[in-house]
């Protein structure tokens, strides 16, 4: 059978399509099948990957959160080619469980089959991966590319400390004649400056120090259009990187990049719309998935990555067709901006009454109650979500279907396998 034949017979099973006002069409991704509170399996469920969405992800530990993202992302890549090849897909993966998805879910068995994923991982954690045997890509950044302030939010420095005074200047200073530079540029200009006292510049020479030894920096970086390719599912391996600032500055990076070159992709598009002759398109129309969403959207505080999700992403992404996938297991831990901005929302088995509290945000009038209500109908059972959906203005009870590839995210047992 065909590819086509194949997404025909999808499509017979379940015209509606979860987040989309017309009904049946192509460009629809499955998630899995309602269920019935007698644990029967009903009609396939599917939700739109034609549009722009934010979508969030909740549920407690090892209810299925990380599977559930694994499930889209497979999805996108079982998309009809003339849809697929507008797509790009990129997953900051924080625990290091989606490189995986290259093996089928049961190895030496049917019913399962691997999927081509690129996997960038830092610079420096290059030969660590490989030597797991994973096909791993570099990933850098230039130290230009990092505004001042993300190099002071790195140190923790302030830009009115000492240090942080001696680093704003040198930044400033080399992007004036030099608009690209590296870390190597940082320290020279330490070393021949006169203005500061030589501690403070040795201080600061240090944290460059610092920076070298995170594999993450070179001279030419990885430009976004290498990270975001048509058709294509990209895992950006950041649990190689120990400081929660890093991992806040890349994400942040990655998210603005990935923003600006969208927006001036869309004039591309609106060109060929008019007839016109589009240029470069430039980037397609993007993906981000964001696991632990907690630690780059707090409900307190700020980071460098909620300003540029929450700015730009969820209050502008629509138009420049920007798409954002967020999972967390502590919704109360999470900026209420997101719950104001998702669309689709699909909440596995929550019990912790401060995250029920959070959720009961999500709760839009045509739902009877609110959806903690729903939660609790869940019971215990794993795979199983409610899925509330913004544009039919709908909630559905949905059981995630299987992955076809090798899930990494489960707990580990003190047992090796065939032991048990």
């Amino acid at each position: 059978m065909s590819q086509k034949e194949r997404q025909a017979g999808r499509f017979r099973e379940a015209p509606v399509v979860l987040g989309r006002r017309e009904q049946g069409g192509k460009g629809a991704l499955c998630l899995g099948r309602y269920h019935a509170l007698d644990g029967s399996a009903g009609a396939a469920v599917y939700v739109d990957a034609l549009h722009p969405h934010v979508v969030l992800i909740c549920g407690k530990r090892g209810y299925g959160k990380s599977y559930t993202i694994g499930v889209f992302l497979e999805e996108f890549l079982r998309l009809e080619p003339e849809v697929r090849e507008n797509l790009g897909v990129v997953v900051v993966d924080t625990l290091g469980i989606f490189w995986t998805m290259a093996y089928p879910a049961t190895l030496g068995k049917d019913g399962g089959r691997g999927m081509p994923v690129r996997v960038f991982v830092p610079e420096g954690a290059v030969d660590r991966a490989r030597r797991l045997g994973i096909e791993a890509v570099p990933y850098a950044v230039r130290a230009s590319d990092l505004s001042v302030a993300a190099w002071c939010h790195l140190f923790k420095l302030s830009p009115m400390d000492p240090v942080g005074i001696v680093l704003t200047k040198a930044i400033l200073s080399i992007r004036e004649v030099k608009p690209e530079f590296s870390l190597e540029d940082i320290r020279s200009w330490l070393q021949k400056c006169t203005e500061f006292d030589s501690l403070l510049r040795v201080a600061a020479g240090n944290l460059l120090e610092l920076a070298e030894s995170w594999g993450i920096f070179s001279s030419g970086g990885v430009p976004v259009k290498q990270l975001v390719q048509a058709g294509e599912v990209s895992v950006l391996d950041i649990s190689y990187l120990q400081s929660v600032e890093l991992k806040d500055t890349v994400v942040a990076l990655v998210a603005d990049q990935i923003f600006e070159a969208r927006v001036l992709a869309r004039k591309s598009y609106e060109r060929e719309r008019l007839g016109l002759d589009p240029g470069e398109r430039g980037l397609p129309m993007a993906w981000l998935a964001v696991d632990e969403a907690q630690v780059f959207l707090p409900s307190q505080g700020t980071t460098l990555s909620k300003e540029v999700l929450v700015s730009k992403w969820m209050r502008q992404g629509r138009q420049p067709g920007l798409s954002l996938i967020m999972a967390t297991q502590r919704p109360s831990a999470v900026d209420e901006e997101v719950f104001a901005h998702s669309d689709l929302v699909v909440c596995h088995r929550v019990t912790a009454q401060e995250d029920l509290v959070a959720l009961a945000r999500v709760r839009p009038e045509y739902l009877a109650g609110d959806i903690g209500s729903l939660i609790r109908q869940l019971g215990r059972e794993k795979g199983v979500a409610v899925l509330v959906d913004d544009t039919s203005e709908s909630a559905h009870v949905v059981r995630i279907r299987p992955r076809l590839t090798w899930h990494a995210g489960e707990e580990p047992v003190a047992l090796p396998p065939g032991k048990g």
